[in-house]
């Protein structure tokens, strides 16, 4: 069945008239109908909108987003051509992927997941499209529509991983030339300098930026699907590959000047200039294999006329939208004002209290909070504890802004990482070094008698716990000790030996009283 439907120009028409001239007869129904659409979605998501805006405005990562919608906006108005002479065919199929977007949105509120909630509020809006346009216009449409995908800040996730392998790269090339260096993690020593893969050198503005570039260059230079998607493929490969070698260049330029270049702020600038390079060096490949425009003919549109039913699925999206932002207030968490104390005891089971370690997580948002040191034979350890519940946005158990150091302090870097479990606890451990000295720290998630490290993990169970037993109580624990290695482990599954138990009963009693 065919959405766009092609008819003969109605007996009322004046004899001798031309098919632009019919075309302009109509209002350009297809314009009208996504206009309507996006002003429904913008007033029923403004928060997910709203939230999108204040993350592109601090996130450089991100900063793309402000030029998604003009892009998207501006490759629809180059179709204007087809889309004056077709009319809107409502595809009611759309409704299941509008419906499944909008109900996953919903839970992306309800349960604080903010990369969940901006990504299908975007993919709502794509499938409202969908069902108010037709197959035949949504399909002329495709790319545009789906291009509004980079507005939802996402990839963050990637991250740890591009700094390891941008690391191990940047080790072995060093290696490869005949550079001593020694290395920690994402950390390594030179004869004449230290060196440290950190965010910003990870790579993920580069992969995001390139790949939104490279997207748009195969869909405006190439009429294949094979093409396209080839070359999108190459745009997200090559500024990982790129970004590799960037940072072996600026490690090398550092060592053969005795850090005289490339050692400060500038490698920074050196990295955009040469990724500027990068992008110009794929528009050159990409162009080599262009497809020229099709020709007139192919492009040729049946004229359509206006029939009843046109703005019905435009009417319906809109309604569905609307609709969807309420059940979203409803699912809201409410903010409610809660005055809990929590407080560890003096001493634990042989462990005395001591002087602080002068170290302290960045934890937001907790309903809760206690910390206290403890000294034994064994050795020192710190315990941080916060606890959540009533979760809203800012007072997430698992939220970017809680990190294990304060964020302002730049003096600790992490030099290794990995998982470990022990007593059916599952842990981060974290080696931590400054210029002062060391610390090993371990955190983890306590989400009723669960204890997990990993953030999506404790995302699922706080989500399962809400639904079963309409609480979402959990706690941070966050456990240091001023040392490393076995020595540092040695501490640590004392304590948890002799205490660990009393802990969890600490943070379950909390919970409890936050109900």
């Amino acid at each position: 069945m065919t959405r766009a439907m092609a008819v003969s120009p109605p007996s009322d028409e004046r004899e001798g008239a031309t098919a632009p001239e019919a075309a302009q007869k109509h209002t350009p129904a297809a314009f009208v109908a996504m206009a309507a659409v996006f002003v429904a979605w913008l007033v029923g998501f403004w928060g997910s909108a709203a939230g999108m805006w204040h993350i592109w405005s601090v996130s450089a990562t991100f900063a793309h987003g402000f030029v998604v919608l003009p892009i998207a906006v501006y490759l629809v108005w180059l179709k204007r051509g087809e889309l004056t002479r077709m009319v809107p065919d409502p595809d009611w199929l759309a409704v299941l992927p509008l419906a499944l977007s909008t109900a996953v949105w919903v839970a992306g509120i309800a349960l604080s997941i903010s990369v969940v909630e901006h990504v299908f509020a975007v993919f709502a809006l794509i499938s409202a499209m969908w069902l108010a346009l037709g197959r035949a216009i949504f399909k002329r449409l495709l790319f545009p529509l789906c291009f509004l995908l980079f507005m939802a800040p996402a990839g963050d996730f990637l991250v740890p991983t591009l700094m390891h392998y941008t690391a191990e790269f940047t080790v072995g090339a060093l290696r490869a030339v005949g550079v001593p260096v020694f290395q920690e993690g994402n950390h390594f020593v030179l004869p004449n300098g230290r060196w440290s893969v950190v965010e910003a050198c990870s790579g993920i503005r580069y992969l995001i930026a390139s790949f939104m570039v490279g997207t748009l260059f195969a869909y405006l230079n190439y009429r294949s699907a094979v093409r396209r998607t080839v070359f999108a493929i190459f745009s997200l490969l090559l500024p990982i590959v790129a970004n590799w070698l960037r940072a072996f260049m600026i490690v090398m330029l550092g060592y053969l000047s005795d850090n005289k270049i490339a050692a400060g702020v500038d490698h920074l600038i050196y990295g955009w200039v040469f990724f500027g390079f990068v992008i110009l060096f794929m528009f050159w490949v990409g162009n080599r294999w262009a497809e020229p425009e099709p020709s007139g003919d192919s492009l040729a549109v049946p004229v359509a006329r206006e029939r009843r039913g046109a703005y019905a699925g435009a009417l319906v999206a809109c309604v569905c939208l609307v609709a969807s932002a309420a059940l979203a207030t409803l699912s809201t968490p409410i903010e409610r004002q809660l005055d809990v104390s929590l407080e560890l005891p003096a001493d634990l089971n042989g462990w005395q209290p001591a002087q602080g370690l002068n170290y302290r997580p960045s934890l937001n948002g907790y309903r809760a909070y206690a910390e206290r040191t403890y000294a034994s034979e064994v050795g020192i350890i710190g315990i941080h504890v916060g606890v959540y519940a009533h979760q809203v946005p800012g007072k997430e158990l698992v939220h970017w802004s809680n990190r294990l150091t304060p964020k302002e302090d730049d003096v600790w870097r992490v030099i290794d990482q990995r998982r470990v479990r022990l007593d059916g606890i599952e842990a981060e451990r974290m080696l931590f070094d400054s210029p002062r000295r060391r610390l090993t720290v371990w955190s983890w998630y306590q989400i009723g008698d669960r204890a997990v490290s990993g953030e999506v993990m404790a995302k699922l169970l706080t989500a399962q716990r809400r639904v079963l037993t309409g609480s979402d109580a959990g706690a941070r624990i966050v456990v240091v000790v001023p040392d490393e290695g076995d020595a540092a482990n040695a501490v640590f599954e004392r304590f948890m030996a002799d205490n660990g138990l009393a802990l969890r009963t600490l943070v379950l009693k909390a919970e409890a009283g936050l109900l």
